[in-house]
């Protein structure tokens, strides 16, 4: 990897960000308060403001979940969402404080893993997702002599994980009936709140009438949630006790809405991105008219062409999707960008960029490359290049390779040029 290449993470754009969220949930509902199913106490909960949950699993997003879980903790999240053991191992042996969800259906937890002294502690919470997973963490409790905060998972319409309705209802009363087991929490999740307000509003309703169904199971300080991000963008009626924050952290979200009615949409828009990924030129050659670039030589030089090399491939998590559609951002000695489209198939390590176009004078070996910008504008927007490559946001992020330094920065290390950056590239890592 090229001493230039690096993932910046802005911490500050994760505070800014979560302050975002908060004021979302704290605003008021709009008037007139839709009207509750059934009028259960489960069913509107509306006397205190939603926390948060912030999402980090694979591995905050690829952005380090140990160090943006740090900044999180001193912010006073609520509680964080992990999905494997490992990943929740990786927040206990940081020293992170802040109870722990882990969505996996969990089977075992041994004494002498580090997990035992969360879960002795009450800070690691299980989830529960059908019969067999029950079974396993009453075992777990039981033998470990230790009472677990638990959350219900109510499949609702994702049909991905947790148990349908009929079957959920067994398990709150199982989990009621166990002396060690708590009831810390019930969640469902919603499969279509970035693109369908209907499927949002039918899962919404179908969760709403079952917590009214079961009302006198749920405890009073159990905690209802249901909102992802695009969730608790969406409608304030979907907050509940608690909303499950991931991409809205990193600072995306409203541009992948795919439907209007968005409650908090002017809200999404001050998100502010918390990663770029930068790079610089190693080689830069120049080729005739008609010569064919990269692998299967699927583009070809109408002209005589200035070929930049930038050692970035899919092996750095650059999508081949990207191969002659993605764009990346070049500094100039005045700290502007121009941009450059990629041409070529993207390759291992590598990818070529036209530079045909740059100011005159401005070409050179080490020229810095910001390969995914965080400017929502421009072309090498981490949304934008998702499009093009016919993929998400979300994976985007987390195929970013491990090999791949991350430095965090403070904000004035965030606009301090890329030129200058190059020369100070011992900025705190992971």
């Amino acid at each position: 990897m090229a001493i230039g290449t690096r993932i910046e993470i802005d911490l500050t754009a994760v505070e800014h960000n979560v302050g975002v969220v908060r004021r979302v949930l704290e605003a008021p509902p709009p008037p007139p308060h839709p009207p509750t199913t059934g009028g259960c106490c489960q069913s509107d909960r509306t006397g205190k403001h939603a926390g948060i949950c912030a999402v980090v699993k694979a591995d905050g997003y690829c952005l380090g979940a140990a160090r943006v879980a740090k900044r999180l903790s001193m912010l006073g999240v609520e509680m964080m969402a992990v999905y494997t053991p490992n990943e929740a191992r990786v927040l206990v042996e940081a020293a992170i404080q802040t109870p722990i969800l882990m969505l996996l259906p969990v089977r075992e937890i041994e004494r002498s893993d580090a997990l035992y002294r969360a879960a002795w502690g009450g800070r690691l919470h299980l989830s529960i997702h059908d019969k067999d997973n029950f079974s396993a963490v009453c075992d777990i409790a039981d033998r470990l002599g230790i009472a677990v905060p638990v959350h219900l998972a109510v499949d609702t319409g994702m049909s991905r994980g947790g148990a349908l309705p009929g079957e959920a209802g067994a398990l709150l009363k199982g989990i009621r009936a166990h002396r060690r087991l708590r009831l810390a929490g019930v969640y469902t999740h919603l499969a279509s709140a970035d693109c369908s307000t209907a499927q949002t509003t039918e899962q919404h309703g179908v969760f709403r009438e079952w917590l009214c169904a079961h009302d006198e199971l749920i405890p009073g300080e159990t905690i209802v949630h249901e909102a992802n991000t695009f969730g608790a963008l969406r409608s304030h009626g979907c907050h509940g006790d608690m909303v499950r924050i991931g991409l809205g952290l990193y600072g995306y979200g409203w541009e992948e809405f795919a439907e209007g009615d968005f409650e908090f949409e002017s809200a999404a828009r001050e998100l502010k991105p918390a990663c770029r990924w930068v790079s610089q030129v190693v080689q830069v050659k120049r080729i005739p008219e008609g010569s064919r670039v990269g692998y299967g030589g699927t583009w070809s030089a109408g002209r005589e062409t200035l070929i930049g090399v930038v050692p970035v491939g899919y092996a750095s998590g650059y999508p081949m999707g990207l191969a002659n559609k993605g764009h990346v951002g070049l500094e100039l000695r005045d700290g502007s960008r121009v941009y450059a489209p990629v041409v070529g198939r993207v390759s291992m390590d590598q990818i070529c960029i036209d530079m045909t176009d740059v100011p005159a004078g401005e070409v050179e070996v080490d020229m810095p490359v910001e390969v995914y910008g965080a400017d929502p504008g421009a072309p090498n927007h981490i949304p934008a290049l998702a499009e093009r490559a016919g993929t998400i946001t979300h994976e985007l992020l987390c195929r970013l390779s491990a090999r791949i330094p991350r430095v965090y920065v403070a904000v004035e290390e965030a606009r301090r040029s890329d030129r200058d950056a190059l020369k100070h590239v011992d900025v705190t890592q992971r």
